[in-house]
């Protein structure tokens, strides 16, 4: 089941994305729940964490804002896909801000709607991928998104996530195999970073969002500085695709 809400006050573009997405759903084997919203009052009244995987916005609400949605969404700690719709691109910069999935200008045809779910679906779907890692006599599953990095002490490795801290004998390596590359980056021969979760970079480390530092050998700082910014610019370009 996908949910998802639409913030949209004009009742013909309603009738118009319920459609599209219900074609879509019948051609591609998807099940979705829909919500409609009118006014973005309406929207809260009925609004909790992680309720709605995707949020189609209109950023000219009668009613509200879209981008004042969108912005207070991410404030929240919510990692939907956002689409937002518009008659204009006056916003495309506050959509990027806000890691817009897409980017619909009015008026609205079925092609746009497709190519929107498309890529929503396409990220939920990397979102779920998850390893199996040993802990004690137990494995339990984690998903690759809440990973910020891995670093070794005495054989045991150590998996930083959002939550918590997962310690496992499992060898650096053969968890460098499972994350399967990018966005993981083995920066050091004891430590693996997730991209995704660095703030900054220096000549001899990654500062991550969450303020801990990931060493960067001297040896090699050149060469893994430069996979990280090649990151970096290869997914700035794919977003601003999106929003095309």
């Amino acid at each position: 089941m996908v949910y998802i809400a639409v913030c949209e006050d004009e009742p013909e573009h309603q009738e118009k994305i319920r459609v599209f997405l219900k074609n879509y759903s019948a051609i591609n084997g998807y099940d979705f729940e829909i919500a409609f919203f009118s006014t973005a009052a309406d929207f809260w009244a009925h609004y909790q964490l992680g309720a709605f995987n995707i949020i189609f916005l209109d950023i000219y609400l009668e009613e509200g804002n879209g981008i004042e949605i969108g912005k207070e969404l991410r404030n929240r700690g919510e990692d939907c896909q956002m689409v937002f719709i518009t008659s204009s691109r006056d916003f495309a910069i506050e959509g990027f801000e806000l890691s817009a999935r897409h980017y619909i200008i009015k008026p609205i045809v079925e092609d746009k709607i497709v190519e929107a779910l498309n890529r929503c679906l396409a990220m939920l779907a990397e979102d779920m991928k998850a390893i199996q890692i040993p802990v004690g006599k137990l494995e339990i599953a984690l998903r690759l998104k809440d990973i910020i990095y891995v670093e070794v002490f005495n054989k045991v490795s150590v998996i930083h996530t959002t939550n918590e801290e997962i310690k496992t004998y499992l060898p650096l390596s053969q968890l460098e195999n499972l994350l399967g590359g990018t966005p993981f980056l083995r920066c050091h021969r004891c430590s693996i970073i997730n991209m995704n979760y660095v703030a900054d970079h220096t000549t001899a480390d990654f500062i991550m969002k969450n303020g801990d530092r990931v060493g960067i050998p001297r040896s090699n700082s050149v060469v893994v500085r430069q996979q990280y910014l090649d990151y970096v610019f290869t997914k700035v370009r794919g977003e601003t695709g999106a929003k095309q």
